[in-house]
Formats: structure tokens, C-alpha cells, sequence
């Protein structure tokens, strides 16, 4: 069952503050009002770090890529995509090739790597961007400062760095990659996750997902982004 749950703006959060500041103002200073939920304040915390590893998991065609803009636009910072596909991104993320992640991406900015085993696999370590995504993933939170968004169809295809992370989304695994997932994974799937989305329709698997990190965790709603795409 949906929670109702949302990821909220920047913005929204802002307008609370303020309307705890006019209701304090109006009533006096002894009244308070707890107006972000835990939810809030885990997102908050996620803005706020110098630089973080989020992940997204789920099979194709369940909203993952939207879900990584959502996150990238409430992050305001300057956004790249590695995607292999030509789709057109919003107008606020620049589409970069894999190796031009080094010479384009300066500190302080979001990079989305999209579709993640298209070009990142556990057999292809040899390849220039899995040298760099294992360089920059270790240094995001101190040196270079990133915000960093992955979105694979199975932890089982992804670098173990990146399972390290900040915060985790979770959409449904594909019905015959479930049982090759990582053990750990696999579990919180069936614990915790499955439960919310057996029986419901595309639609509804497209608009929500499940999101753990060390504050907060539980079923949310996504609202697609605010910036419209480039054609």
C-alpha cells in the first residue's frame, strides 16, 4: 500500500520553514511545530553532504531513470548524464561520453550514470570509465565533492563501491535475475521491499519506490520532474 509519500522540492521544504516561522511569530516563542517528517530531514541530509553515492535498483522499464532526475533536480547542483541511450534529457543535465567524465565535471556537481551494465560490469574492469568510476567514487565525499546517482537493474552487474552508498532506492527486480542478485540484496528484497509492489500495475511500479538509508526508510511516490525536457 502507498504511504503517500513524496520526494519533496527544495522549495516545499522551504516554504514549511517558513510557515513554522509566521505560526511561531503568530502564536509566541513556546509554541513549536514539527513540520519536516524524519523523510524530509533524511533528504535534507542527503543536500547537504559535501558529496554522496545514491543508487538505484530495478528491472527496466520501472522508472529508474526518472526517479534519478527527480533526485538530481531536488540536489540543485550542476547536473552530467552518462546514459547510453539518446533519449533527451531536462534541460538542466548535460549529456557527457564516458570518458569525459575527468575533463568536464567540475567539483560540486551531480553525475547520473544511467542503464549502469550497459558500460560497467563486474567482467569489464578493464575498460577506461570502470578505472574511473573506481577513482571517483572513493573521493566524492572529500575531494571532488559529487553527488553521485547509479541506476542498474541489478547490484549483482555493479562495482562494490558503489554498494557503499549514501541512500538506496528500490523498484522490482526482473522475475529471472532476482535469484542471481547478491545475497544481502536479494534478502532486503524479500523482507522488505517485494511486499509493496507484487500485484500492482506498471503505472503505479513507475510512480513509487522504496528508499532505505541510515535515518529513514519506507515506500515514497515520485512526481516527475519540473523542468521540461530538451528537444
Amino acid at each position: 500500500m502507498s504511504t503517500g509519500l513524496r520526494i519533496p522540492t527544495a522549495l516545499e521544504i522551504i516554504l514549511k520553514l517558513l510557515a513554522l516561522a509566521i505560526k511561531s511569530r503568530q502564536q509566541g516563542p513556546a509554541v513549536s511545530y514539527a513540520i519536516l517528517d524524519d523523510k524530509d530531514r533524511a533528504l535534507m541530509n542527503l543536500k547537504r553532504k559535501r558529496g554522496a553515492v545514491v543508487v538505484a535498483l530495478g528491472t527496466r522499464d520501472t522508472g529508474k531513470t526518472e526517479l534519478a532526475y527527480r533526485i538530481a533536480e531536488f540536489l540543485e547542483k550542476p547536473t552530467y548524464a552518462v546514459s547510453p541511450e539518446q533519449n533527451p534529457h531536462p534541460e538542466f543535465i548535460q549529456r557527457i561520453r564516458p570518458d569525459e567524465v575527468k575533463e568536464r565535471v567540475a567539483p560540486n556537481s551531480t553525475i547520473i550514470f544511467d542503464d549502469l551494465p550497459a558500460y560497467a560490469s563486474n567482467r569489464d574492469y578493464n575498460e577506461a570509465l570502470v578505472r574511473e568510476m573506481e577513482k571517483i567514487i572513493p573521493m566524492c565525499r572529500h575531494e571532488r565533492q559529487l553527488h553521485l546517482i547509479f541506476a542498474s537493474q541489478s547490484a549483482a552487474q555493479a562495482d562494490k563501491y558503489i554498494l557503499d552508498c549514501d541512500m538506496a532506492f528500490l523498484k522490482p527486480l526482473g522475475l529471472l535475475t532476482a535469484d542471481v542478485e547478491r545475497p544481502h540484496i536479494k534478502r532486503i528484497y524479500e523482507t522488505k521491499v517485494n511486499q509493496y509492489f507484487n500485484g500492482k500495475s506498471d503505472a503505479w511500479v513507475h510512480r513509487h519506490a522504496y528508499m532505505m538509508c541510515r535515518s529513514w526508510e519506507g515506500l515514497i511516490s515520485i512526481s516527475k520532474v519540473t523542468n521540461p525536457s530538451s528537444r
